[in-house]
């Protein structure tokens, strides 16, 4: 299909006023929610602060130990005061890896593919560990799994018998598969020394999936990442939940329930605008906190290797300063890390990472490498579909609609 340039800078035009209010700075606003942030820090402890905003209201986020350990809501990272080229961080970087396993995966996905009569989906999820040997010891290994035309499809509600193709079924399948290989690494390499770090690129609290049913956001994504942290405990591996560019509001939702007068009114301000002026330079941290800003965290726990577990204050995060301008990397990580003192060990291994990889994990970028699915993946597996029909003697064959556009495209 052609593409018209024309148009689109048209409809862009169209649309400026809007793009402009959505993407412009409420300076005024952020300033409010700093001030707050100072007076908190000043006028309350971690225990006054916690009892002040109480757990059954989801204040977006409660202070831990560290809160009451430091004047300021973020830690400097002062060894990156004087660094001036990419070669000094990068002897940083190795440096902190030296002997460390870092661990990442990601998946992808393809389908429901609907050319065919019989709908077919493929998932595939790749794991990398660098084990940071002078030797270059590594590991990788890839998950594919095919997804039955029942994977991807759902009953009608009127008992007729037929079946509906359900688009998102591949992402939750790719999300769970993602999970089981996560905990397939985890006890892999749970003997390595110093501890493995695994950088899980997305957040460990998954709210995003309450747009799905019940069903699928308990079984697909609350119980996946609950297996995920207890796994990540039982065996003293960390586990980091990695989002570029954070726009989370927990610690403006924290402000406003502390400060209810001053900041009734005001817009919510992301958590990154509000840190970015406490920071000076690359690598600074925020204050680590407990996640509390929506119910999805209560109903995580789960029980793993005959022990339960039960993360409903037990989730951490904190924000990182690596991007240029006011925005910030957010990590979530399970409370145990906290407790064992490997706070500062977590963050300088994603730095690092984010060191050698120029602006985004290293570890995570490979993984991404190796799972993607692409239209040539696409077209190679549907070959394949094609080859295991005849070759089976099974009436999988090209719906009428694709197979006009086919001919028309040759």
């Amino acid at each position: 299909m052609p593409f018209y340039p024309n148009a689109v800078l048209k409809g862009l035009q169209d649309h400026a006023d809007e793009i402009r209010a959505f993407v412009d700075d409420d300076t005024e606003a952020v300033e409010k929610y700093r001030n707050a942030l100072r007076d908190a820090i000043e006028e309350y402890d971690e225990g006054s602060l916690q009892a002040d905003l109480g757990l059954e209201r989801y204040p977006g986020a409660l202070p831990t130990l560290e809160w009451s350990n430091h004047d300021t809501p973020t830690i400097s990272f002062d060894e990156a005061a004087e660094w001036d080229n990419h070669e000094v961080v990068n002897e940083w970087a190795k440096g902190v890896l030296e002997d460390v396993t870092s661990i990442a995966t990601d998946g992808s996905e393809l389908g429901p593919i609907d050319e065919f009569t019989v709908p077919l989906g493929l998932v595939q999820v790749a794991w990398n560990a660098n084990h940071h040997h002078k030797d270059g010891d590594y590991d990788q290994g890839v998950r594919t799994r095919i997804l039955s035309p029942n994977a991807v499809t759902e009953e009608s509600d009127k008992e007729d018998g037929v079946r509906y193709t359900d688009g998102r079924a591949p992402g939750h399948e790719r999300y769970r598969d993602e999970g089981k290989t996560v905990i397939e690494c985890i006890e892999k390499f749970a003997d390595r020394n110093p501890p493995p770090v695994v950088i899980y690129d997305g957040p460990l609290v998954p709210t995003f999936a309450n747009r799905y049913s019940p069903e699928v956001r308990d079984d697909y994504y609350r119980r996946t990442m609950s297996r995920v942290l207890a796994a990540s405990e039982h065996h003293g591996v960390p586990v980091v939940g990695y989002t570029a560019g954070s726009s989370q509001t927990n610690i403006a939702k924290m402000l406003r329930r502390t400060y209810s007068d001053r900041l009734k009114g005001e817009p919510f301000v992301a958590d990154a605008r509000i840190l970015d002026g406490f920071t000076d330079h690359w690598g600074d941290r925020s204050l680590a906190f407990v996640h509390r800003q929506y119910g999805t965290v209560d109903a995580m726990e789960i029980t793993y290797r005959g022990k339960e577990y039960e993360f409903a204050t037990d989730v951490l995060f904190g924000y990182l300063d690596i991007p240029e301008g006011d925005v910030m990397d957010c990590l979530e990580f399970p409370g145990w890390i906290q407790r064992e003192g490997l706070v500062d060990y977590l963050f300088d291994i994603v730095r690092a990472e984010i060191g050698i990889g120029r602006g985004y994990p290293e570890i995570v970028q490979q993984a991404d490498t190796n799972a993607v699915l692409d239209m040539e993946a696409k077209r190679r597996f549907m070959s394949l579909v094609q080859e295991f029909a005849e070759e089976e003697d099974l009436p999988i064959e090209w719906n009428a609609k694709d197979l006009s556009k086919k001919r028309r495209r040759r």
